[in-house]
């Protein structure tokens, strides 16, 4: 992870320049834009299982599980391996999180 973390450290120093280092074709603020919309949709996914956890709506279990089920074939990978790319994409956000705050606390 920390290598991750030195990495998203550049890509965010970098930020400032982004629409001449994305002409050019700088992956790595794309890397932190794939990071942030795979971790959202990751959280409402999750979401939906708190509420049908909390609130055991009828037919949610299905409709979850369905859910699910649609977005890891529409991905290509099995909903174990949608699951695996979640946690991983909610860790590399919260690291990208933890270094935009400490880049603040230095300003």
């Amino acid at each position: 992870m920390k290598k991750t973390a030195a990495v998203t450290v550049t890509a965010l120093l970098t930020l400032p320049l982004w629409p001449a280092n994305a002409a050019q074709g700088d992956l790595q603020f794309r890397q932190i834009l794939v990071i942030a919309k795979m971790a959202g949709a990751c959280g409402v996914m999750d979401s939906m299982i708190d509420l049908q956890k909390t609130t055991g709506l009828p037919g949610g279990d299905t409709f979850v599980t369905r859910m699910w089920g649609v977005e890891a074939a529409r991905l290509g990978v099995t909903v174990e391996q949608l699951s695996g790319e979640c946690d991983k994409s909610t860790a590399a956000y919260q690291n990208l999180w933890q270094a935009a705050g400490e880049m603040d606390a230095q300003d």
